[in-house]
């Protein structure tokens, strides 16, 4: 895989921009009012969002710089793979009954593709902020409301009893900063696409 994240592609970088931006809205969408949702609708959603989480990723490792030890491209391989294992079991849970529950250890495989995917997004924003190549403040969004959106996760427990109506609110929040984020990413990508890259930037240090 490092191969084929670290050659630049001026070709799909607006693609992968349109792609995150669209991943993001669908995300922020859940507060538009009188969407009529479905279940299905709903997976589909997360199918998008993951999709536009992976291409972005891929865009922004390309503009980010190369040196050891190589954090961009551990960063931007956990989000990709992380994205990816969610993707595959939202795919999976399409048309499975929800109540009562039918496969715990389905639902316990899909928590930790969901982990994953929340950390890898963290650091990935962590990583895009220490580089600066992208907005600053978009990384910083993306690291503080994956993590938000975390505590969130039903099985940490943290959304019921003495202190939900804390974590409740804060994970709505890092959900719909998480989606910002993708989208002001994407925006970026397409506004970079119009200028110069530095050579210097992108290219393996000697």
């Amino acid at each position: 895989m490092a191969p084929s994240l670290a050659e630049p592609s001026l070709i799909w970088t607006p693609a992968a921009g349109i792609l995150g931006i669209a991943g993001g809205l669908v995300l922020v969408s859940a507060w538009v009012p009188n969407l009529p949702w479905t279940w299905e609708l709903f997976n589909l959603r997360l199918v998008l969002f993951n999709a536009g989480a992976i291409a972005i990723a891929l865009a922004v490792h390309r503009l980010q710089p190369r040196r050891p030890p190589r954090r961009s491209l551990v960063a931007a391989t956990a989000v990709i793979l992380a994205n990816a294992w969610y993707l595959v079991m939202i795919i999976l849970s399409i048309g499975r009954p929800i109540y009562p529950e039918p496969d715990p250890e389905f639902r316990l495989v899909m928590f930790y593709a969901g982990l994953a995917m929340w950390l890898s997004d963290a650091a990935f924003g962590l990583v895009a902020l220490r580089f600066g190549a992208v907005s600053r403040w978009a990384a910083a969004a993306l690291m503080v409301g994956s993590l938000l959106a975390l505590s969130g996760m039903d099985r940490l427990e943290l959304v019921r009893g003495a202190l939900a109506w804390i974590f409740v609110p804060l994970s709505q929040v890092g959900i719909a900063l998480n989606g910002l984020a993708w989208i002001a990413l994407g925006l970026g990508l397409l506004r970079l696409q119009r200028l110069p890259i530095d050579p210097a930037a992108t290219s393996p240090a000697v």
